[in-house]
């Protein structure tokens, strides 16, 4: 049992409790210049601590809850009479942005390559302007605001904008860690991470001519697949087997590795488009013996967009900016185009009706000829005011000389009279 005893001295009444372990070794908590309730308190949980230690339990929830609360120093007492573990050390604070990403960085996990890609980017560039050794509280609201003109300076808007994201989302957690206050880069606007202008529509003639150049089956199923077929590439195309085809049903199953972390994600059944079935049919019929991918090149880990230009030039087209993207949003516009419930759209090609329409779908020429009444191209964006066209009949009435009087001698000759006469 522990007893409670007091002391009077020079700086008033303090407070011990002793405690006795079970070979009869006596230990002196001492306690300080507390009021008597408390140090009463205090000798309830020593002895609540004394039956756990000679039962082998555990304390009781409020006697733990009262451990945890208490003081590095008498904590430090409570161990040295074996009634509790010592705490350990505390982690030295995180203060450098260097410090603070090795972290972040370290507990992620593990990542998908293009992910691990882009964080490394982020990360490179966040370091790059701060330096690794910046202390995270220097990093101010108006920093922020200059990281972000930095990247305007060297990237397009939407790359910009994924940076800017990324190092919100870094200094993010620096928040949730304590280690600062507010996040500097909270109130930063990122703007689009999309570029309209890289958003293309493959037609169907180009994509035929350029399979049509292709030098064997697996490269014309490189182009096949995403135009026709709407799976990503290669993510989705490098995991497609032959046996994912059900040729009785008219369908093949995808397995979506990009979003295959979301709950209820990880794969979807997409139809054998018509456009897709000849294509798909042939390099069936042509496959190799054993062959068990669809697309066994997409597998190879390379980078396959050099070659594809090539092949796309050879064919007499002009290549087209993100080409695998653009192939998958064609896919997804002429879909859209065929009034298919929505619905269905989604479940095909995997995204919803608004991730389409701001990454996927375009403004195009048919458009333009559907409410002008004649074929057109899309005009390009004016550069200001002043480079907009004008209607012809305007350049001419500016042509002519300007005579007030006279037009008005001829348009209201009623009124002539009321001119101001000649002297």
């Amino acid at each position: 049992m522990a007893s409670l005893c007091s002391d009077s001295g020079k700086r008033g009444e303090t407070y011990r409790v002793i405690s006795r372990s079970k070979n009869g070794k006596r230990h002196t908590i001492r306690l300080g210049r507390v009021n008597k309730r408390i140090a009463e308190t205090a000798r309830l949980m020593i002895e609540s601590l004394e039956a756990a230690k000679a039962t082998g339990h555990s304390p009781d929830r409020e006697t733990a809850e009262w451990v945890g609360r208490l003081g590095d120093e008498i904590h430090r007492r409570l161990a040295r009479a074996g009634l509790v573990s010592p705490r350990e050390p505390a982690q030295p604070a995180i203060v450098t942005l260097g410090q603070h990403l090795e972290q972040f960085f370290g507990s992620l996990g593990k990542q998908k390559p293009t992910t691990a890609r882009n964080y490394a980017r982020a990360r490179r560039l966040l370091e790059e302007f701060f330096g690794k050794n910046r202390t995270l509280v220097s990093i101010t609201e108006g920093d922020a605001d200059g990281y972000k003109r930095w990247l305007l300076a060297s990237y397009a808007p939407a790359s910009a904008s994924v940076d800017l994201r990324r190092a919100r989302q870094f200094l993010k957690a620096a928040v949730r860690r304590r280690l600062i206050a507010v996040n500097p880069f909270a109130d930063v606007p990122c703007g689009p991470q999309v570029n309209d202008d890289r958003i293309y529509y493959v037609s169907v003639e180009d994509i035929e001519r350029v399979i049509a150049a292709c030098p064997d089956e697996d490269w014309r199923m490189i182009f096949a697949m995403p135009r026709f077929g709407g799976i990503r590439f290669p993510s989705e195309a490098e995991a497609l087997k032959w046996e994912d085809v059900d040729w009785a049903n008219s369908r093949f199953t995808v397995h979506e590795k990009k979003v295959e972390h979301h709950p209820g994600r990880g794969r979807r059944v997409v139809p054998i488009f018509e456009a897709l079935r000849p294509h798909l049919e042939r390099a069936y019929r042509e496959r190799a013996p054993g062959a068990v991918y669809v697309v066994p090149r997409a597998r190879g880990g390379q980078n396959l967009g050099t070659q594809a230009k090539r092949i796309i030039e050879k064919a007499g087209v002009k290549p087209w900016p993100k080409l695998f993207v653009n192939m998958r949003g064609s896919c997804s516009d002429d879909l859209e185009r065929r009034a298919i419930p929505e619905k269905a759209i989604n479940a095909w090609i995997g995204n919803t009706a608004r991730m389409r329409q701001r990454h996927y779908h375009s403004v195009r020429p048919e458009d333009w000829a559907a409410v002008t009444g004649k074929a057109a191209q899309i005009p390009a964006r004016p550069a200001s005011f002043r480079s907009v066209q004008e209607p012809s009949a305007l350049h001419e009435s500016r042509e002519k000389s300007l005579d007030v009087v006279k037009d008005a001698e001829n348009q209201y000759p009623r009124q002539g009279s009321n001119l101001r006469p000649e002297l």
